[in-house]
């Protein structure tokens, strides 16, 4: 069985994409509604917040957790893989997303994130392990995540800040990496705003949450693990 957290209220998309590679797999969720959003927060709190609801999804049976959120997965998943967990499987989402940069030959990159995520430069780190000669920038988007957790979102406001993010970027990105679970959400809006300021081509937006569902089979083959 799969267990998914993620730090927000209401959506399931990264669970989802991992249904519709795996549908005959039962998978559970923990969502820390009390909590979210993650991107405002310290290190030691992502950590010991994500901990306790891995710990949830362990003691409900999961074989195997993975953290949906992308502020978890940068802060907490190593610390969780070597010094809490080291025999069990546990799984994020932004190590897939950055390797497919790598296989698609980008060299001109955007993430757009949470402060956390981008604190730490936890995708310029990743990409440039495996590749130092690709230009990457990133900008942190505060405004974003409560507006989408509002669900009933202002679209003035909403395309307001987006339209400062983009702003910021070099016109000649060729992919934009969505940083944080949320924003797979507001795709269609960035891609709108992106037409309607730029003359030059849309970037390809790469979603980690559908890039680690992609992924996670050769994951299984690779150590023999059997999900039911």
């Amino acid at each position: 069985m799969i267990g998914f957290f993620d730090s927000w209220k209401w959506w399931l998309l990264v669970m989802q994409e991992f249904q519709s590679y795996f549908p005959n797999i039962p998978m559970i969720i923990e969502m820390d509604i009390e909590n979210c959003p993650y991107g405002n927060k310290d290190t030691s709190e992502i950590r010991s917040l994500t901990k306790a609801w891995v710990d949830r999804l362990f003691a409900r049976w999961a074989s195997v957790v993975i953290l949906a959120c992308n502020t978890a997965s940068v802060h907490a998943l190593r610390w969780l893989q070597q010094e809490i967990y080291p025999d069990k499987h546990i799984l994020g989402v932004m190590i897939p997303g950055a390797e497919k940069i790598i296989e698609m030959g980008y060299k001109r990159i955007w993430v757009l994130a949470t402060e956390a995520t981008v604190r730490i430069r936890a995708y310029k780190e990743r990409v440039h392990f495996l590749d130092d000669s690709i230009y990457i920038e990133e900008v942190w988007a505060p405004e974003l995540v409560p507006l989408i957790e509002s669900w009933i979102y202002s679209q003035e406001l909403l395309h307001t800040h987006l339209s400062s993010y983009i702003a910021s970027f070099s016109p000649d990105i060729e992919a934009l990496i969505l940083g944080c679970t949320h924003f797979p959400y507001i795709k269609s809006d960035i891609i709108h705003i992106w037409n309607s300021t730029h003359n030059t081509p849309t970037p390809v937006i790469i979603d980690p949450g559908k890039e680690s569902a992609k992924k996670f089979q050769q994951w299984i083959t690779r150590h023999s693990i059997v999900l039911k």
